[in-house]
């Protein structure tokens, strides 16, 4: 699913206006009609609803839907905040009148402190939308501010008011409506994926209202939200006369005294994921701990220096390094070796991460099939100290371009950036996945993944989606606050058993 710019939005609305020869007020009228279905549908226990419109057309999708909501009886009340009305706003405004629908306008503070409200009312924010450019002021920022004070339950109109559609400005508690559920009408805007953010946006959904998928296909964007349709596309069909060779050798290079369960969870997660092979490089106090829990898994005694560089890796698929792997003896000599000598996909993860950032001549070495998976933490030590996660994300993808490799920065809404400039957001997982281990499940994942054929680009996009995939159908039948990494590896098989439809 592509995310679009607030200018390429605009320009979507405007093609679709001439696609279809069909008028701003038209189009303003099916918009409220999605909105409507969707608010019946999602929030049915409201009779009562307190409509905030600004004066563009976003209050004028408000007043629209205000209209329609009074059509199915429910209670309607709508405010206004007085500017410079669009011709589209005063025509809702008019067919608003024409329905006797209770309706206010603010021309001044004095007004939105003298206001009355009831607790039982569904606050929905009309107020502003993509068009809004700097920070709230004046009346918008009170009224804005006003509606924050209030208990009710809040459902924004495409987007937050006082909110950038691009995270051109930073929001603040006192310049945005704290909406708990947001309606975003055609696709999801890139502020709502920062998790700073969060706070205005709650949840989302994305309300589609007619408009041709061809129209949205012509925009050129770099930016993506992964949805299940694109996972469909990325998955290979395993051929029926396939072997374990067929499915690739992978190899784990992790754990390290204390740390035994990373190499542990990392070979697991690489052979539920349907790898043919998986060989783990391990210190000798983790042979038996792993062949207990896996005997499917096949061993390299190693960690030294000496061991390492007796290791044909061109028996390799592809290698996963780090999961704690540690930062004594000879781990900094194997990550520099492994830079060195494959052009293989390396996924580098966890104690792999930092020894990388103490080193940061290697990063020349970086090349387009290596990942490399780090939090926000491991990833300012790679780069530097970053005040928002937006300014992170523009790091992120300056580091994927410059040194020409793939950064998978894990997150609430995880993002991929590739050497080419694109960048992808995750739609799965829940804050369940924040628990050790989980990244190392990830390691192996994508390991997999990568070792069965897939490219380190779409082993990225695949193996974040369905390691949120995995915690999210663990944490449906158990809660999210139990969930622990071991139990992620079990949800894997409930992705397949779909995707494999």
């Amino acid at each position: 699913m592509k995310i679009l710019s607030a200018s390429q939005l605009k320009q979507l609305d405007h093609f679709a206006l001439l696609s279809e020869a069909i008028s701003s007020v038209e189009l303003m009228e099916r918009a409220a009609k999605s909105l409507l279905s969707q608010i019946i549908m999602r929030f049915s226990k409201f009779d009562s609803f307190l409509i905030f419109c600004g004066p563009g057309n976003n209050g004028g999708d408000g007043l629209a839907l205000a209209r329609y909501l009074a059509l199915l009886h429910k209670r309607v009340k709508a405010v206004v905040l007085q500017g410079k009305y669009t011709d589209e706003f005063i025509l809702n405004l008019n067919k608003l009148k024409n329905l006797d629908i209770e309706f206010v306008e603010i021309v001044n503070e004095e007004q939105i402190e003298a206001m009355q409200f009831d607790h039982e009312d569904c606050i929905i924010d009309a107020i502003f939308g993509i068009g809004l450019s700097r920070p709230l002021e004046n009346l918008g920022l009170a009224l804005v501010q006003k509606i924050n004070t209030l208990p009710n339950f809040k459902i924004a109109i495409d987007l937050p008011s006082g909110l950038s559609s691009d995270g051109l400005f930073e929001s603040s508690l006192k310049n945005t409506v704290l909406a708990n559920y947001t309606l975003s009408i055609h696709l999801p805007k890139l502020a709502f994926l920062f998790p700073e953010n969060n706070p205005f946006v709650g949840h989302f959904e994305c309300v589609k209202i007619g408009i041709e998928d061809s129209l949205i296909q012509n925009q050129n964007t770099t930016l993506h939200y992964l949805d299940s349709d694109d996972i469909r596309k990325l998955i290979k069909p395993r051929p029926t006369n396939g072997h374990k060779g067929t499915f690739g050798h992978a190899l784990i290079i992790a754990g390290s005294k204390g740390k035994i369960g990373a190499s542990i969870l990392s070979t697991k997660a690489a052979l539920k994921t349907g790898c043919g092979l998986v060989t783990a490089y391990v210190p000798e106090e983790a042979v038996t701990p792993l062949l207990c829990v896996l005997p499917e898994a096949m061993i390299q005694i190693g960690h030294t220096l000496e061991r390492f560089i007796q290791l044909d890796l061109t028996s390799y698929d592809s290698i996963g390094y780090g999961p704690g792997i540690g930062f004594e003896g000879d781990s900094s000599e194997m990550l520099s070796q492994l830079l060195n000598q494959t052009k293989m996909p390396l996924i580098i993860d966890a104690d792999g991460l930092t020894l990388l950032s103490r080193n940061p001549k290697w990063y020349s070495r970086l090349h387009s099939n290596i990942l490399l998976t780090p939090h926000p933490g491991e990833f300012d030590r790679l780069t530097q100290i970053h005040k928002s996660s937006h300014e992170r994300f523009k790091t992120q993808l300056n580091f994927s371009r410059k040194y020409q490799v793939n950064v998978l920065l894990k997150g609430q809404y995880t993002s991929i950036t590739t050497p080419d400039g694109m960048a992808y957001f995750n739609s799965t997982g829940n804050n369940g996945l924040a628990t050790a281990g989980s990244g190392d499940v990830l390691t192996g994942i994508i390991t997999s993944l990568c070792a069965q054929g897939y490219s380190v680009q779409h082993a990225a996009l695949l193996g974040a989606y369905l390691h949120g995939f995995a915690g999210d159908a663990v944490a449906s039948k158990s809660s999210r606050t139990s969930l622990i990494a071991s139990e992620i590896i079990d949800g894997i098989s409930v992705f397949f058993k779909l995707y494999e439809k």
